[in-house]
């Protein structure tokens, strides 16, 4: 059987033309048709959601930060510290991660995907994800299982989709974890945006649970889409370390 090389791509012959075809119809279709970058609106030839211009607009956490919740920190302060926001809490997962900062445009990409429904971009925010798996205080680890932080059934109803879930699914799909819906919200609770860390915590006592009895055991990963002061995380992983998990950790999509 004959082969000929066209431009580094073999073909055979003898073969059906259909059977030449069909495994270049992807790429001809994205020289055709390309993707768009979920920021800006320009033709994309590569496999991000983002352009290069777009990913450089997103605003990186400093890496001296807090350990547990990612809140940056004066520069004075030691690599160990805490800021004041965990320093006298005990809180139930180990630690929060977000590498952006919740502002300019991821700000405006997160409020297209969370409050004008715009479920596409639940790829760029996998792909921001995934990237934040990166980070060191995640060196090592393996989890049981990926865990979407849940919403109130009356909110989900009314948005018609859980953010956090569709991000779950994202990264669990690019990485080798599994996404688990073990949470449910059993009570609702007011929008948190503009309410104080001692208020978070009381409108959040109470408002999650197991869907079902079970014992859990190993480690665990929350994923929420911004974090704020850590109330609901800590909400979350409470619910799962009472259940059994030996450890919680979280990331998130932005840090406000």
């Amino acid at each position: 059987m004959s082969q000929r090389v066209v431009s580094n791509i073999y073909f055979q012959d003898n073969l059906p033309s259909s059977q030449l075809v069909i495994p270049l119809l992807p790429t001809l279709l994205e020289l055709f048709y390309p993707s768009h970058c979920a920021g800006c609106g320009e033709a994309l030839f590569e496999k991000s959601r983002l352009c290069s211009r777009c990913w450089r607009q997103l605003d990186l956490l400093p890496e001296h930060c807090c350990q547990i919740c990612s809140h940056p920190l004066p520069t004075t302060t030691t690599d160990s510290a805490n800021c004041e926001n965990c320093s006298g809490r005990k809180l139930h997962f180990i630690a929060g991660i977000s590498l952006f900062r919740y502002q300019g445009l991821l700000r405006k990409l997160l409020s297209q995907f969370k409050y004008a429904g715009d479920q596409s971009l639940k790829k760029v925010m996998g792909e921001i994800m995934s990237r934040t798996l990166q980070d060191q205080r995640l060196d090592g680890l393996s989890f049981e299982a990926v865990i979407p932080v849940p919403l109130h059934p009356h909110r989900e109803r009314e948005r018609e989709f859980n953010q956090a879930r569709l991000v779950a699914e994202e990264l669990a799909g690019r990485s080798p974890f599994p996404m688990k819906d073990l949470l449910r919200r059993i009570k609702p609770t007011l929008t948190q945006v503009h309410s104080d860390r001692q208020k978070r915590i009381e409108n959040l006592k109470g408002a999650f649970a197991l869907k079902k009895k079970q014992v859990l055991c190993g480690n665990y990963l929350l994923v929420d889409d911004v974090l704020t002061t850590g109330s609901t995380l800590d909400a979350c992983a409470k619910v799962l370390r009472d259940a059994g998990a030996d450890g919680v950790w979280a990331v998130t999509i932005a840090r406000r």
